[in-house]
């Protein structure tokens, strides 16, 4: 007896020692799961005790509690069924990828599997005997690196991948950028595409990380759970967290599949596990770190809440993480918006988002290029495309491209062809800078000997997608999908010269400038007698 009870205080005090204090204070849980991190020398992925080396100091999570493995590599966490145990990759180390760039760091416990009746879901699966390894290999990481991030891609079927392959991922092959982000909506609705997508993107020959979105889940399953069943079959978790450089990420699953009666639909949400593992994992990398939470709904202005006091304690946590940042997407428009105190943030400065545009543009819609391929110009103007997100040690900053047009095209301007001399005091000119940040200051001349005019940014429909949809509305029987309806640019800038112009040929510049970047743009204008 005296033996049996010195063997469980023994096992219990070996639990509390590799339990750090970034768990939940949820109810005890009978079952446990332990495993040790290590430096993989073998390359086998399993580990070879006397050849690897245990790694200290390593943070793993089920997806609520964390655990930082001791000076033996290990850990122990609680273990939950419907629940996946993955390692938080530190600086300096990188995780198995596979044959598509998808990054390998997980195991998954779900003794049902998940799934609906519409797609293949993820089958019965157990970690074994409750012990889960993690190998880790070395990998230098700079303090400057850029990171290639997508907006929805979206395909709908076979042929709107061969659009995603020809529009972005061919430029994109052997890119230098440390991987690349899917911020959600990877494919529209048909989760059979998940593999055809990743083989493409995987082309691309850099790691790749994908958000979940409203339209990568079964709408037929029964629960929230079920519903993400492909997803964890395809891609593991859908929430989890990751280090490289000098910044952190953390990959958030804010889609939440609500069955009510004969009602299923989405709310924007991300549930008291997941909340719980964000303010953990916050908590654990301190306020002063950079961090990046990428995201599919935006958290302000789009899809409603499933409970509003859940969005005012997500404010509430990231406001006492002002190095903290938003990407997110399913807006299909490229804008920055800083969320304040008029929408309820608490914090002394406000929390910088970026609805990244889609590499879809307007989902693939619009009339076809002589290469096929739909224009999709996005409702706000901006063009189909991806950013790029640069990190320089604490800094930070995001560009624009656009597919398969030169850096330098930052921006379209909008103006007459041709007015006439009586009209020149009346003309406007409309900047759209897609990329451009809120204060940006912008000014515009006409001829090269003119003076510079200032540009106010205007809060409006951008005139030049508003008359690339009255063009293409004008032809009868389109053999494409239409664009939808323009929306509200948070980028233009409107000024009217108020010149009177003799008869002749002018140039129009815009030059603008924000605190990362500087903008520049022409086009002509025939002023006619």
């Amino acid at each position: 007896m005296k033996l049996t009870r010195l063997i469980f205080i023994a096992a219990a005090f070996f639990i509390a020692a590799h339990l750090n204090s970034y768990a939940g204070n949820e109810a005890n849980v009978s079952t446990r799961v332990s495993g040790v991190v290590f430096h993989d020398h073998t390359g086998c992925g399993t580990y070879v005790n006397g050849t690897d080396t245990p790694l200290e100091g390593i943070a793993v999570s089920n997806g609520r509690e964390i655990a930082v493995t001791g000076s033996d590599g290990r850990y122990v966490l609680p273990l939950r069924d419907n629940s996946i145990i993955f390692v938080i990759k530190p600086r300096n180390w990188k995780v198995t990828t596979d044959d598509n760039q998808v990054p390998r760091f997980y195991h998954i416990n779900s003794t049902g599997g998940a799934t609906g009746d519409d797609f293949e879901g993820l089958p019965p699966v157990t970690i074994e005997n409750g012990q889960a390894d993690f190998p880790l290999y070395p990998s230098n990481e700079p303090d400057k690196f850029d990171v290639l991030v997508f907006g929805d891609t979206q395909p709908r079927d076979e042929q709107e991948i061969y659009y995603l392959a020809s529009d972005a991922i061919s430029e994109l092959a052997g890119i230098d950028a440390a991987f690349g982000v899917t911020l959600g909506d990877n494919v529209f609705d048909d989760l059979d595409l998940f593999d055809q997508l990743i083989e493409s993107i995987g082309t691309i020959g850099i790691p790749w990380r994908y958000v979940l979105g409203n339209h990568d889940i079964d709408f037929s399953a029964d629960n929230d759970f079920d519903a993400r069943g492909a997803w964890y079959r395809t891609f593991g978790p859908s929430y989890y967290s990751f280090s490289y450089g000098p910044a952190h990420f953390i990959v958030l699953d804010n889609i939440r599949w609500l069955v009510e009666d004969d009602s299923r639909f989405y709310r924007t949400g991300l549930g008291s596990d997941q909340m719980e593992f964000l303010k953990n994992e916050l908590k654990r990398i301190g306020n002063e770190q950079l961090v990046f939470l990428m995201v599919h709904i935006p958290w302000t202005g789009s899809t409603a809440w499933q409970f509003e006091e859940e969005q005012d304690e997500l404010y509430q946590l990231l406001s006492g993480y002002p190095a903290s940042v938003s990407l997110v997407a399913h807006t299909h428009r490229h804008y920055h918006h800083m969320i304040g105190g008029e929408e309820g943030f608490p914090g002394d400065s406000p929390h910088h988002m970026v609805s990244v545009g889609t590499v879809c543009g307007s989902w693939w819609t619009g009339a076809p290029d002589e290469y096929g391929i739909p224009h999709a110009m996005m409702s706000d103007g901006t063009p189909a495309g991806y950013a790029f997100l640069h990190i320089d040690k604490n800094d930070w900053k995001i560009s624009w491209k656009a597919s398969r047009r030169s850096p330098d095209f930052q921006m379209h301007i909008n103006a007459p062809d041709y007015i006439g001399t009586g009209e020149t005091g009346r003309l406007e000119v409309a900047a759209n800078i897609f990329n451009a940040l809120p204060d940006a200051e912008v000014k515009m001349r006409i001829g090269s000997g003119g003076e510079w005019i200032p540009m106010e940014r205007t809060r409006m429909q951008d005139p030049v997608r508003l008359a690339v949809m009255s063009r293409e509305g004008e032809i009868d029987d389109r053999p494409w999908r239409n664009l939808g309806n323009a929306a509200v640019s948070e980028h233009l800038w409107i000024a009217t010269p108020g010149l009177s112009l003799d008869p002749g040929v002018y140039s129009i510049e815009v030059r603008g400038v924000d605190r990362w970047h500087e903008y520049s743009g022409t086009r002509l204008i025939h002023v006619r007698q």
